[in-house]
């Protein structure tokens, strides 16, 4: 996490990146079956593009080890940001697998459909609530006001 958040912010000058700690959280499923993920995940923005980095934390089975495993760090996923049902029902129509899902804390359904064969990786979708999109307005604009140097990494609860 360390090194791609020196990448993306000093190489790349974007952000601030908010990082965080996710712990497990219940009803996580990973191709079919229970697992159990904790990850530490940070966003910032460039421009309007929001990235996302994430490092699993502990060994469950995930989405996240499966590209690993096969081709090291890196890219993994997109999202989209269309309604969550009207994405689900999209991808599986055209014969997507929802590789990955659960559910955040303050309710919002997640997933990432396994779409390597389309685009190389995967996509994901997530409900988006009134707190989600207010939190990630709150990163935009802590972003335009960014000089580019100073506290490229900070906490989420700043965003509070």
């Amino acid at each position: 996490m360390d090194s791609a958040l020196d990448h993306w912010t000093r190489v790349m000058g974007a952000g601030p990146f908010f990082v965080f700690d996710v712990p497990v959280l219940p009803g996580q499923i990973y191709r079919g079956e229970p697992t159990q993920v904790a990850m530490k995940v940070g966003f910032g923005f460039s421009g309007g593009l929001l990235i996302e980095l994430l490092q699993q934390t502990n060994d469950g089975p995930s989405v996240f080890t499966e590209m690993l495993d096969r081709h090291g760090d890196g890219y993994h996923h997109v999202m989209l940001r269309v309604p969550y049902d009207e994405g689900v029902e999209r991808l599986s129509r055209e014969g997507y697998a929802m590789a990955f899902s659960g559910t955040m804390p303050s309710g919002e359904r997640f997933a990432l459909f396994d779409t390597r064969s389309g685009n190389g990786g995967y996509v994901e979708l997530m409900e988006m609530s009134p707190a989600i999109e207010a939190s990630l307005e709150r990163m935009h604009t802590a972003h335009q006001q960014w000089d580019g140097v100073s506290r490229p990494v900070r906490s989420m609860a700043e965003l509070a």
